[in-house]
């Protein structure tokens, strides 16, 4: 039996449910967890020879390169998450295409292979 297994790299401030009262100019002086519990899921996948695709945000891909670099090596699928996890339909498409520009230039110079997955912030 085949399945398909995702997981988004965000922290918990970075979701849409805090944007009203976490602004995202103040991220940086939120401590990561990001980095710590995605380590523990690759360490739980590797024990079971899982391989998933995992939706960086771009945010968390510039503040830790080596958690992607150890995504990838791991021969899990690198996929875009947006940079900023702000809700499409409130961007513009200038800054929608930006975002995800940048965000997928940072992933596949870490990763070292192309990003061809995009999952948008909460769904929307």
């Amino acid at each position: 039996m085949q399945n398909a297994l995702t997981v988004d790299v965000e922290d918990y401030f970075h979701v849409a449910a805090f944007a009203r009262q976490i602004d995202p100019a103040t991220w940086d002086r939120f401590p990561l967890r990001v980095e710590r519990n995605t380590h523990r899921l690759l360490e739980l996948f590797a024990g079971r020879g899982v391989r998933a695709t995992f939706f960086v945000l771009g945010w968390v891909a510039e503040r830790c390169p080596n958690l992607v670099r150890a995504i990838a090596e791991q021969g899990h699928e690198i996929a875009c998450h947006g940079y900023s996890h702000q809700l499409i339909y409130d961007q513009t498409r200038e800054d929608f295409r930006a975002e995800t520009a940048r965000s997928k230039d940072c992933l596949e110079d870490q990763a070292q292979r192309p990003v061809l997955g995009y999952r948008a912030a909460s769904y929307s």
